[in-house]
């Protein structure tokens, strides 16, 4: 018999937040020039991002191509039906990508059929909105790349903080699978009657941790 702790919802309910026309309910100080030597800039690097409340917690670093260097992204964190959510955002709140996280802690299960702790945090929705081979592609963020990195380094760091051994599952899309498995390493997952599904085990952490410098 196995226990298992499930934060549920609806996936189907969650529509890409630009779509929606939102305004920013959020504020930061704008940065108009990011730089390098800390003014301003909260990284994720050290941080606890579980134990953040709602709203801005930091900064990532993505790759402008339109720019030719790098830049810092705001991180904010929401909640969805029992999911975690994070959006990476620029200093006009315009959304590049976002993120939906659901742990699964399991304190207790049948070790016949599972070899390995099969705690994981599933990620129920992961939207690149710099992607034009996608069907919620954004033209006005497509200058941006790094971004679907970016969002699994922050699931890798939410399987790590909730004691789920870095384990990740998702269902990939046909356009995204070349991407999942020979640049992050993941694998098709057993214990899955969708073809499509995937994992990364704990001995597979790397290279997704340490990509583009890590967060």
């Amino acid at each position: 018999m196995s226990i298992v702790i499930i934060a549920t919802m609806n996936i189907n309910t969650i529509t890409p937040n630009f779509l929606l026309n939102q305004p920013n309910t959020f504020s930061k100080k704008v940065i108009s020039t990011p730089s390098f030597n800390g003014n301003g800039i909260q990284r994720l690097t050290h941080m606890n991002i579980g134990m953040m409340p709602k709203g801005y917690i930091g900064d990532v670093i993505l790759f402008n191509k339109k720019l030719n260097k790098d830049v810092f992204i705001n991180v904010f964190k929401d909640f969805d039906c029992g999911d975690e959510k994070y959006l990476l955002k620029d200093d006009n709140s315009q959304i590049l990508g976002e993120i939906g996280l659901r742990i699964k802690k399991f304190f207790n299960y049948d070790s016949f059929m599972y070899k390995e702790d099969p705690s994981h945090v599933f990620v129920s929705d992961l939207y690149n909105y710099s992607r034009q081979d996608t069907p919620f592609a954004n033209k006005r963020v497509d200058e941006y790349s790094q971004i679907g990195v970016r969002l699994l380094q922050i699931a890798q760091r939410r399987s790590d903080e909730a004691q789920c051994v870095g384990n990740i599952k998702l269902i990939s899309m046909p356009e995204a699978e070349f991407f999942y498995r020979n640049k992050i390493g993941m694998l098709s997952d057993p214990n899955a009657f969708n073809k499509n599904a995937l994992y990364l085990p704990p001995d597979k952490k790397e290279p997704l941790s340490k990509m583009y410098g890590g967060l």
